[in-house]
């Protein structure tokens, strides 16, 4: 497993999503839309990540979830200066622990699919076979 695909998988997907979650939170996406662009940016969150995909887009997935609920927050202040912080986005994900586990798990397993992908079209180097000369 490569940690500096792992690394960057994890950052590029979590800002990616993190603006996803935070510019349509107060929109009216429909949820096939809203979370079919998310389990798409995990999955290629775990295609970047290679074997490490079911490591990176839950990973990910959490960062996401806390770094949009700021940004969301900050959004909706700036207009309505009383408004509480973002707890929910669209009453599809919700930070509270329990509620956020069975999402995390969807992340784990759509970022293995995508990691297991990643892996067959660009492998990553086994540290105990040699580079070739």
């Amino acid at each position: 497993m490569s940690w500096s695909r792992v690394f960057a998988s994890v950052v590029a997907s979590a800002v990616g999503l993190a603006f996803w979650w935070a510019l349509t939170e107060p929109l009216p996406v429909p949820p096939v839309i809203l979370l079919g662009v998310a389990g798409a940016i995990l999955f290629c969150a775990g295609l970047i990540a290679g074997r490490g995909g079911a490591i990176a887009a839950p990973v990910a997935f959490l960062f996401s979830l806390f770094v949009g609920s700021i940004i969301a927050t900050q959004l909706h202040q700036a207009f309505r200066p009383q408004t509480a912080p973002v707890e929910e986005f669209n009453g599809l994900i919700s930070l509270h622990f329990p509620e956020v586990l069975a999402p995390l798990g969807i992340a784990l397993v759509i970022g293995a699919v995508g990691g297991w992908v990643g892996e067959q079209l660009l492998p990553s180097r086994r540290a105990d076979v040699p580079p070739r000369r």
